[in-house]
């Protein structure tokens, strides 16, 4: 007999934008994930992003941009990642350091910073577990997220506009951007109109909830999907637990 929660069956305590994201893109890179908690690898643009949002945020604090700071939290992180420092990856990101700084520094103007890294909750009506998030920066009127990248967009993507789609949930009265840096160049998105994104977080999140109502089992509900190795996304790692949950890939 299934239990009035199928979140609190499958041990979901909450949903993001990140994993209402990936039910809409991968469904079963969502069933890997956050039914049979297969962890995601950490790559070395990711650290780079990570530590360029934490010198930015003690600019806040200090007054100053720390340009020397950089390589040490990046290889700081990098070592408490198992990560191979003559990787070549590693190497490359670690060489743009200093410039991605260097735009963030020049062009991130915004005033009156109030929360760094803030988590933020709505709960929605008849849905038994929360959506969280992460604001990067929330200053007095905006809530700007910093996405540090070696290719210019030309827009924001639609999962991206889900992510903010929360953070406007959660503080309606707030403009939101995205800010974008590369090496060279920076580029600042002011997201307007967001109803339609925060009506299909809430729609995607009651998918899930219907989804995981199917049945107790994991196992059953991995059974109703399956992976595309042919996508990117289905790393070697990756591979080798979905095996486990799947079967042998050729």
């Amino acid at each position: 007999m299934l239990k009035n929660n199928p979140f609190e069956v499958h041990n979901i305590n909450y949903l993001s934008p990140s994993s209402i994201n990936t039910y809409i893109s991968d469904m079963p890179m969502w069933v890997a994930r956050y039914l049979f908690k297969v962890k995601s690898d950490m790559s070395a643009g990711a650290v780079r992003g990570i530590v360029q949002e934490a010198i930015l945020a003690e600019r806040y604090q200090t007054g100053n941009f720390n340009y020397n700071l950089l390589e040490v939290k990046y290889l700081t992180m990098c070592t408490e990642s198992q990560f191979d420092l003559e990787d070549t990856k590693v190497k490359k990101e670690k060489s743009l350091l200093k410039d991605f700084g260097k735009v963030i520094d020049t062009n991130f103007k915004y005033k009156n910073l109030e929360q760094y890294q803030e988590k933020v909750e709505v709960q929605l009506e008849d849905l038994p577990v929360p959506i969280l998030g992460y604001i990067d920066f929330r200053f007095k009127d905006t809530i700007v997220d910093l996405k540090t990248t070696t290719r210019m967009p030309s827009k924001p993507t639609e999962a991206q506009k889900r992510q903010m789609a929360l953070y406007s949930m959660a503080y309606p009265k707030n403009s939101v951007d995205l800010f974008f840096a590369t090496p060279k160049d920076y580029k600042k998105f002011t997201l307007k109109n967001l109803s339609a994104y925060q009506e299909q977080l809430k729609k995607v999140a009651f998918g899930i909830q219907k989804f995981l109502s199917i049945s107790n089992d994991k196992h059953e509900l991995a059974s109703l999907v399956h992976p595309n190795y042919d996508s990117w996304t289905w790393n070697d790692n990756l591979r080798k637990e979905a095996e486990k949950i799947w079967g042998e890939y050729k």
